[in-house]
């Protein structure tokens, strides 16, 4: 009886400490465009996975930086961490930032997002920076 009351207890701290609270998810997002940086140094679309993503969208918390959703290429639930860098006001930006830790291939990703929360309007451009490429569209 108490190792079940203690499986209950565990299951229901995991869902209640990975809900989001009410408002949390502020921005859904939208993919606009994906990017790569071409051997030329200039910037170069990427349209067979700019296709995929533009059909998921994403939200973004404005608590902890997360982004979640149907679009598994910007999602940060592996992530080690995230962060608020900027909350963004009606004069700056939002920013936020994903660790992923260190993989055994050596590499650390990590992951940028920058909502311009600070123009007028509903529609908010963003830029997300990562292992991905450089993935741009509106937030609202």
């Amino acid at each position: 009886m108490i190792r079940t009351s203690r499986t209950v207890f565990a299951v229901l701290l995991l869902f209640t400490s990975s809900a989001a609270a009410p408002g949390e998810f502020a921005y859904t997002c939208q993919v606009s465009h994906v990017y790569s940086l071409a051997n030329s140094g200039s910037l170069e679309r990427i349209p067979a996975l700019e296709k995929v993503m533009k059909e998921n969208s994403f939200s973004v918390s404005r608590e902890t930086g997360a982004l979640v959703g149907k679009s598994k290429t910007l999602d940060t639930s592996r992530a080690k961490s995230t962060r608020v860098l900027t909350k963004g006001s009606t004069q700056n930006a939002f920013s936020a930032v994903a660790d992923f830790g260190a993989f055994e291939n050596g590499t650390h990703p990590y992951q940028y997002i920058q909502i311009q929360e600070f123009l007028k309007g509903a529609a908010k451009p963003f830029v997300v920076m990562g292992e991905v490429g450089i993935v741009t569209g509106i937030c609202k």
